[in-house]
């Protein structure tokens, strides 16, 4: 169904308001990431313990090449059809990691699990609230009402969901599931990775996924990606090839960079950034909170920051980013600099005094957690 279509776009509302009053299947899931960008993030860490679990797994998806990320035995549902609203009103369990459109109904006894998408850096929701669109923050407030659980990596994240995310409900501290994998042996996310993007074995592989400007431009991101390989290679030692990952609200406009594929090549469209996490030996950043999942791995990771101040200007940050463990640099010569005198131990001893400091915790079996949660909690089949 199209939005934007008024004749479509009533009779998705009925629907919802009268299939929302169906029965519901206590072990159907129906699971969404980014507004249906494919098998991802903590949705699917979740949907893989469900999997296992013996669940029947629903997934929404934007289109067929969402729909090819997913494994055989969880059915693909296009967002906002009819078959999506169907399944929606009479699944037991709903997953997703973003806010529910505001003509989303749920009634009866669903679980809505909002795993939510990052430890801010930014302020966000009703922190952010004079720069958001007034329609957002209302689904927002109605996607907090709904919810049944919303997951935690940290002390300083759960303050941030009773104050700014409008809810009072349970919150479940186990860390993210899509950083469970993190904890675990990477090799069949490695091959799965070089395979897919067809990358050459001899290269060592640095990962660039800096977050989206407010303005949607390109100019933010002028990385030295030959100056980068380079240093990575005299510190660090070997031949080292960069995967660029736009974020998803910039992935379309990833080829209108100079990607020269000495030096990069576009990873925008991979589904699952945590495969790239164990694929790549370093990270360069800026203000996403891609770095915060990236710790877990204690690898190099490194800020590139060229527009600090505009940045600054749009949201601000929740603490200074001095308190960030990790090195920051403003031009592509502080970069290759950071990178040629990376001290390990010292980034080590930061996220140590980093995590004590906000309360983070990261163990491993989040996705685990959520389901035994959603089984002891939840109506019996």
């Amino acid at each position: 169904m199209t939005a934007g279509n008024p004749f479509k776009k009533a009779w998705r509302n009925i629907l919802w308001m009268a299939l929302s009053f169906l029965p519901k299947d206590p072990r159907k899931a129906v699971c969404q990431s980014f507004y249906g960008r494919g098998y991802s993030d903590s949705p699917r860490a979740i949907a893989e313990e469900l999997r296992r679990r013996g669940w029947k797994v629903f997934w929404t998806v934007k289109g067929p090449q969402e729909a090819q990320t997913l494994p055989e035995d969880v059915t693909p549902l296009a967002v906002d059809s009819p078959r999506a609203i169907y399944h929606l009103c009479t699944a037991g369990v709903w997953v997703d990691n973003c806010r529910k459109w505001a003509y989303t109904q749920k009634r009866g006894a669903t679980r809505y699990v909002q795993t939510w998408h990052g430890f801010p850096l930014k302020r966000i929701e009703g922190d952010a609230a004079g720069a958001l669109p007034e329609d957002y923050l209302r689904a927002a407030e109605k996607d907090s009402r709904m919810a049944d659980l919303f997951l935690s990596n940290s002390v300083f994240l759960t303050e941030i969901y009773r104050r700014a995310f409008w809810y009072q409900g349970e919150v479940l501290a186990c860390g993210f599931p899509r950083n469970d994998q993190l904890f675990g042996p990477g090799e069949a996310a490695v091959r799965k990775v070089r395979q897919a993007l067809a990358l050459p074995e001899e290269k060592r592989l640095a990962l660039y996924a800096p977050t989206f400007r407010k303005d949607q431009g390109l100019s933010s991101y002028d990385l030295d990606y030959k100056r980068l390989t380079e240093a990575l290679s005299q510190r660090f030692g070997g031949q080292w090839l960069v995967l660029a990952k736009l974020h998803p609200n910039m992935a379309e406009k990833a080829g209108q960079l100079n990607l020269d594929r000495r030096w990069v090549r576009n990873a925008s469209h991979y589904a699952d950034i945590q495969d790239l996490y164990l694929a790549c030996q370093a990270l360069v950043t800026d203000y996403s909170s891609v770095m915060f999942d990236y710790m877990n791995t204690g690898r190099p990771c490194f800020l590139y920051v060229n527009d600090l101040e505009a940045y600054r200007g749009d949201r601000n940050f929740y603490f200074d980013l001095d308190k960030l463990p990790f090195a920051r640099s403003q031009t592509n010569q502080e970069l290759e600099e950071s990178i040629l005198h990376f001290d390990e131990s010292a980034q080590r001893e930061k996220i140590r005094t980093f995590c004590r400091e906000f309360g983070i915790k990261e163990e491993g079996a989040a996705a685990r957690q959520t389901v035994d949660w959603l089984e002891d909690s939840g109506p019996k089949p």
